[in-house]
């Protein structure tokens, strides 16, 4: 059967609703040319329209001009339930306060209302495979009275066989032609040389065991860290997204994960980063559902559970904020906080939070108290390691005032006087508690 232009499958899709709720599969699964489709039909028809993403890229492709006039005038909601969004739309996009593991539940549960489930997947022989993203796909998949719309590519902008679904889709699924732009993914380039994320890099792959199973969030530090834990033959994956620098690292024979509790020699994600394209990966690598990769009793399953993630700011007592800069809420906690609590309560896993001292412009990452008006993505009784170019501060098991006097140790050095001049005497009189090496390492 022919597939529906996107103009056509938008119009039968909207046809006899008032308003309409809208949830986009995950990036790079999330089908930008699709979403524009159904804004426009739903412009024309006066259709207010709910949308619900979750944008690794962070680029809102779907958002055609009028479309951003829409978000400006209230017609068209957006809510963010993953990823990030451009900074001059972050005061018109709302956001839900939960982890990616609680939102495939809010999914599944119908808490978070859906009329429309729209999905881009691969057109391959053996049928529509979901892709380069997993996310909540199979959750909605599932959910009874979601009519599910499905931009089905062919420009093999996916990796094909990591995740088939070759079984029906739901009665009255609407499957239409992509359009001509690909996938809303960029182009795969190395990172350039960064002597601050290399250092950082430095530190953790010092700080983890070589029994690890690891997760990984992307960007430039995930991808360095990759780069100096070469050679590590027993480390194995268990994530969210997978930065594109292992996939060289696992054909090469690296992280063989044959130390793992869970999935023994696989390494196992949600999705792959939104650089990943179709260049093929090794054979040991598995795409699944945020049920069996973000849940809490999947994650307690794990031993040696080590998670390493980034944020904005910590403070002083160990609190993160991963979503937050300059007064703008720019992004949502991801998987964050089901890792990072998952680790720490692993036996003999730990939670770590690695960043830059200093963002780009100059200003303190570790700071005396986060913003007033921002929030606390990770608390601080789950983080047992920050780690800057600067050293690693261990935090777990040490009082606040040990806290302090760690995460100053490891602040920019022209920044921990102010730090530590507001704070109490008794939070001064202990030494800083500052690591350069794991006791668990060995040779």
């Amino acid at each position: 059967m022919r597939p529906a232009s996107l103009a056509s499958a938008a119009g039968r899709a909207l046809n006899g609703r008032g308003e309409v709720t809208i949830v986009a599969a995950m990036a790079p699964q999330q089908p930008d040319d699709l979403l524009t489709a159904l804004l426009r039909v739903a412009r024309a028809r006066a259709i207010p329209v709910r949308l619900l993403v979750a944008d690794i890229t962070g680029e809102f492709r779907f958002l055609d001009e009028e479309a951003g006039r829409d978000l400006s005038a209230g017609r068209l909601a957006i809510t963010l339930l993953a990823g990030s969004v451009p900074r001059r739309l972050a005061p018109l996009v709302d956001s839900v306060p939960a982890s990616l593991g609680e939102i495939d539940r809010l999914l599944a549960d119908g808490a978070l209302a859906c009329d429309i489930f729209a999905v881009r997947m691969q057109r391959t022989r053996r049928g529509l495979e979901v892709g380069n993203a997993v996310g909540y796909t199979m959750t909605m998949l599932a959910r009874p009275s979601v009519t599910v719309m499905v931009e089905a590519a062919a420009d093999g902008s996916s990796v094909p066989g990591l995740y088939p679904v070759t079984a029906e889709l739901p009665a009255g699924a609407i499957v239409c032609g992509a359009g001509r732009r690909p996938a809303g993914a960029r182009a795969a380039t190395r990172p350039a040389a960064n002597p601050v994320r290399e250092r950082i890099a430095w530190h953790l792959a010092r700080l983890i065991p070589p029994d690890a199973t690891l997760q990984v969030g992307i960007g430039g530090v995930a991808e360095s860290l990759i780069i100096a834990l070469a050679g590590r033959q027993h480390i194995g994956f268990h994530s969210g997204i997978l930065p594109t620098a292992l996939r060289a690292r696992l054909a090469a024979g690296d992280f063989t994960g044959d130390a793992k509790t869970v999935d023994r020699g696989l390494a196992v994600c949600t999705s792959l980063g939104p650089d990943a394209g179709a260049q093929p990966w090794p054979a040991a690598l598995r795409l699944r559902p945020l049920a069996e990769t973000h849940a809490p009793e999947a994650l307690a399953r794990h031993e040696r559970l080590w998670a390493v993630n980034s944020a904005f700011s910590v403070d002083l007592r160990g609190q993160v904020n991963a979503e937050w800069a300059g007064g703008l809420k720019v992004a949502c906690g991801g998987g964050q906080l089901d890792f990072a609590r998952a680790a720490h309560r692993s036996p003999h896993g730990a939670s770590v939070i690695a960043l830059p001292a200093r963002t780009a412009r100059g200003q303190g990452r570790i700071v005396a108290r986060l913003d007033p008006g921002g929030a606390v993505t990770t608390p601080a009784s789950d983080i047992d390691y920050v780690v800057t170019e600067y050293g690693t501060a261990r935090l777990g098991g040490r009082t606040l005032g040990e806290r302090v006097r760690a995460l100053a140790a490891v602040a920019h050095p022209d920044d921990r006087a102010s730090l530590l001049a507001g704070q109490r005497p008794a939070e001064l009189d202990t030494p800083p508690t500052v690591v350069t090496r794991h006791c668990r390492l060995g040779s």
